[in-house]
């Protein structure tokens, strides 16, 4: 390059330099650019696949409520509004969209005043069977179930008591859709808009046909007529299709755009489609509500924003419904370009280092000059010093060599009597080892001579008849030109040491493979595992309905209680597992601690009632940052711990402002019961796997002994330690400190 220089080659040289440079950066961007598009499109995709079967599986279980309720329905005693609240009101919480359940009795048109005098004479005294106000009454000329009015006569919650007396057959193109409903046996849907007063705006209907004895339509050679005959009524459900799709949204955590459900019109040549929901990406976590960040209206939908949607239809019970998911627009230069805008600038630091190397190298060479110099002055000062270096390893354990460009040993220091330096001076490595080993020892010292780089690695070999283990450090030997003249090497035994460890990895290698193939295995079955459970609880609810007998409904809640024991103890040891793989991963927020102890006070308040305690909680106003939910289940794990082992008094649940070391304020949620205590002893021993402290005093029938350790794998997840302060015969309290988000905090604390 210097005779490049010398030669008037600089001008030619510099510009391809650059432009080289230049091509090259920008290739790399565009490369990581484009590959950046690629995994956004597939996470786009793969989110609006989920959010699909999400919605699916929320139609899915409408449908098994309906069903799940028309047992009672479909047997010959009769429902009283008492017994239809009973099996409704349980369910409700479990459906946060649903507006309505009612159910529509079928009655001939001359029955409708004997329905009118009895619905009256149970109450209802305002009951009368109408139609929808403004809407055109069908023909009284038609016969069989078309002529049948049916009228609701149930209805749940109480804000839907408005439907009672209401003829749903009189709702226009309702009359044939329950016409088909009853021919094929099948749950059909529509949309609510007649009822928008009584049940909103955006409501969707479903209808199951319920029959007073079992029909197959499908084998019935009269197509579904005696289906129709044994018709008793319809069981339908309302609900916020809106609220489905946001609770959809949530579940799925949708973040590549907005999220858009719109229903097609039933012919083509009808209006346009109707756009029914809309929801935006999730841009916290935490949020209830998340409208879409760019909103566009159904024409802007259909139209050419259609190009760049991931459309999805869902069809059920007879109507599709369809899903836009639209990601945002991809921004040159938007935050996930940080990997390609880093390459692009660093191939553009890097050609601008290359140039200014080019135009300081020729200066560089004076300094070497100077440097070479220098260095053969050092290495007369280095001889000098070989003496009193050779004393100073006397007493060491290090085995000192050098050898020149041949590999011919020149000098050698070994503190080991079974090597003797006078054997080894003017002998090469083949000499000394066997074949294998003399080659694999040359291959290192000449690569060091070759590239004048040190190096340092691990070494196996046999000299006289013994296997040794060497820590081995080679570095190149310059002369007084600075020419590499041979290598300079330092080897120390450790061969005992690499036994050793040998053992002891070979040991924890097993023992990891068993722990880990134990922990996917549970991980991996949690479903598969969960789901018997499942389906046994949905069969033992539809047998709870169907049981008159006292001796029968006994066995059948004997078994319900086992269930829900067996359902407890697997959910537990499976969290325990998936907090061992990391599966777990936790969403730290901001969030108001009050959310949490007031579901807590309200769930472990009923079940300390059973127990005959009293559960008291003491409201606080401080806002914590942690995971809402995984700190929900340590202090519900810490109450049902309190509620287990507590036979009398009362346990409380309450917070203190706390300081830590370091000046910061903390919040500490604390569990105070008048269980029996816990020994000093066992105050460290409780929060491992399977321990139960005293379980032959205690009930040991409920639980593995895995709460306490939940406790501890989330307490090391989140960083919220957890403190355990007990007197045996007077009570335990169990404290978590959270980390405080306001400075000041006034929340209330228990007395004593």
């Amino acid at each position: 390059m210097n005779r490049m220089y010398r030669a008037g080659g600089r001008t030619t040289a510099l510009p391809l330099i650059i432009i080289a440079g230049l091509f090259l950066s920008l290739s790399a961007f565009l490369l990581i650019r484009s590959a950046t598009w690629g995994a956004e499109h597939a996470l786009a995709d793969r989110q609006a696949i989920q959010l699909h079967d999400e919605l699916k599986a929320r139609f899915e279980n409408q449908s098994v409520l309906l069903r799940a309720l028309s047992g009672p329905l479909a047997g010959p005693a009769p429902v009283t509004e008492a017994s239809f609240a009973a099996a409704v009101e349980p369910l409700l919480p479990l459906y946060p969209n649903l507006r309505a359940v009612a159910w529509a009795r079928r009655i001939a048109e001359r029955d409708v005043p004997l329905l009118e005098r009895a619905i009256r004479s149970a109450g209802h005294t305002s009951f009368s069977v109408r139609g929808i106000e403004g809407v055109e009454v069908r023909d009284q000329g038609t016969v069989g179930m078309a002529a049948d009015r049916f009228v609701n006569v149930l209805a749940e919650p109480r804000s839907a008591a408005g439907l009672i007396g209401l003829d749903m057959a009189d709702l226009p193109g309702h009359r044939d859709l329950l016409v088909r409903s009853c021919a094929a046996n099948r749950v059909v849907a529509t949309d609510g808009e007649l009822l928008g007063a009584e049940l909103g705006a955006n409501s969707v209907l479903l209808y199951l046909p319920v029959y007073s004895r079992e029909v197959d339509p499908d084998n019935d050679r009269v197509g579904g007529r005696i289906a129709c005959d044994v018709l008793t009524g319809f069981l339908w459900t309302s609900f916020d299709i809106g609220q489905l799709l946001r609770d959809a949204v949530r579940r799925v955590g949708l973040t590549v755009g907005d999220a858009y459900l719109l229903e097609p019109p039933a012919r083509t040549d009808a209006e346009a489609p109707r756009l029914l929901a809309a929801e935006g990406a999730i841009d916290r976590p935490g949020e209830l509500s998340h409208p879409p960040n760019h909103p566009l209206t159904v024409d802007q939908l259909t139209g050419a924003a259609a190009a760049h949607a991931i459309v999805r239809d869902i069809a059920f019970g007879g109507r599709v419904w369809r899903l836009y998911v639209l990601p945002d627009a991809t921004r040159l230069f938007s935050v996930e370009d940080r990997l390609a805008g880093t390459m692009l600038i660093g191939g553009l630091l890097l050609t601008a280092g290359v140039a200014a190397y080019v135009l300081r190298e020729a200066r560089t060479k004076r300094l070497l000059r100077i440097e070479a110099r220098a260095r053969a002055a050092m290495a007369r000062a280095l001889r000098e010093s070989e003496e009193r270096f050779r004393l100073a390893l006397r007493y060491s354990k290090v085995t000192l060599f050098s050898q020149d460009r041949d590999l011919r040993h020149l000098w050698v220091y070994c503190p080991q009597s079974d090597l003797r330096p006078e054997q080894m001076i003017g002998r090469t490595d083949a000499d000394l080892f066997p074949a294998e080993e003399a080659t694999r020892m040359s291959t290192i010292k000449r690569s060091v001579m070759e590239g004048g780089t040190g190096t340092r690695c691990e070494l196996e070999l046999t000299y006289g008849g013994k296997r040794r283990v060497l820590d081995l450090s080679v570095e190149p030997m310059r002369d007084e030109t600075g020419a590499v003249a041979g290598v300079i090497c330092a080897a120390i035994d450790m061969t005992e040491a690499v036994e050793i460890r040998d053992a002891l990895s070979r040991a924890h290698a097993e023992a990891e493979r068993a722990n880990d193939a134990k922990s996917r295995f549970l991980a991996a079955a949690s479903h598969d595992l969960r789901q018997p459970f499942q389906a046994m609880s949905l069969f033992h609810h539809i047998l709870m309905t169907k049981l008159d007998d006292p001796q029968q409904v006994e066995v059948a809640n004997k078994l319900g209680e086992a269930l829900t024991a067996g359902n407890a103890l697997l959910s537990t040891l499976l969290d325990t597992s998936a907090l061992e793989v990391g599966n777990v991963k936790p969403r730290v927020t901001e969030f108001d601690i009050q959310d949490i102890l007031a579901r807590l006070s309200v769930e472990i308040g009923d079940q300390a009632i059973d127990r005959g305690l009293r559960l008291r909680t003491v409201p606080c106003s401080a806002r914590v940052q942690s995971d809402p939910i995984l700190l929900e289940r340590m202090v519900r794990n810490l109450l049902v711990n309190a509620l287990r082992y507590t036979t009398e008094g009362r346990i409380l649940l309450g917070c203190r402002r706390r300081s830590d070391a370091s000046g910061g304020l903390r919040l500490s949620i604390e569990v105070w019961d008048t269980g029996p205590g816990i020994a000093e002893a066992e105050m460290t021993a409780i929060f491992e796997d399977f321990y139960r402290c005293g379980t032959e005093q205690r009930d040991s029938g409920r639980g593995l002994g895995l709460g306490l350790s939940i406790v501890r794998r989330m307490s090391q997840m989140l960083d919220h330690p957890v403190t355990v302060r007990s007197r045996v015969g007077h009570g335990t309290v169990f404290a978590v400190s959270v980390p405080l988000v306001e400075h000041r905090c006034q929340c209330s604390v228990a007395a004593d």
